[in-house]
């Protein structure tokens, strides 16, 4: 017996819907979120390079370049005002590159309670079915009701298992992000405060 996705989703019921719903936000974050990530690709070292050439663009959409432009500019005011702005213009960074995460986050972890809800309603119906019918009840009269409960536990995990994983691999590049901007903070502190007490 063969089914198309539309007979499967048919027969999912009502709790098909908003896993749909969720599976396109879930592809729509995804795209959106790589064509940001492929956009912003840099190297440290060659961040690096550039600014102490002065060489990088003022509308550069590399995130180490924005933060280690904003150093630089205003390495005059003094440490402290320079660590300070700096900071803000880095947590506005890494506020972008995290943006859509936690919404990924949510999905994962609320489809497949969907699909559950679907499981159990499904199994409702399948045992309101046994307790109308009574001693007349065959395994065909309340499998419907289980199919229809377990096509909602697969669709859940179908949306939560893609939604999951994207999720961490971009906190992966999130973390990454972190971890080049503490760098890339300490090698300027280095270049241009080393010896000095700071402000």
């Amino acid at each position: 017996m063969e089914f198309s996705i539309q007979d499967l989703f048919n027969k999912g019921g009502g709790f098909m819907w908003p896993l749909l719903i969720l599976s396109v936000i879930t592809v729509l974050i995804v795209l959106e979120r790589l064509i940001f990530y492929t956009l912003r690709k840099y190297r440290l070292s060659q961040v690096i390079e550039q600014l102490e050439k002065g060489t990088t663009s003022e509308n550069s959409a590399n995130p180490l370049t924005r933060v280690g432009r904003t150093f630089a500019e205003d390495a005059h005011l003094g440490e402290k005002h320079c660590l300070n702005v700096t900071e803000r213009e880095a947590s506005r960074v890494i506020h972008q590159h995290e943006r859509g995460l936690r919404i990924l986050a949510l999905i994962a972890a609320i489809s497949p309670l969907i699909g559950l809800l679907g499981t159990v309603w499904g199994m409702v119906i399948a045992f309101s079915k046994i307790a109308k019918l009574g001693e007349s009840v065959t395994p065909a009269d309340f499998a419907d009701g289980i199919w229809t409960g377990l096509l909602t536990t697969v669709a859940g995990l179908l949306v939560a298992i893609p939604a999951m994983s994207m999720a961490k691999i971009f906190e992966a590049r999130v973390d990454k992000l972190v971890h080049d901007l503490n760098e890339l903070t300490s090698h300027l502190r280095e270049r241009f405060f080393s010896g000095n007490s700071g402000n």
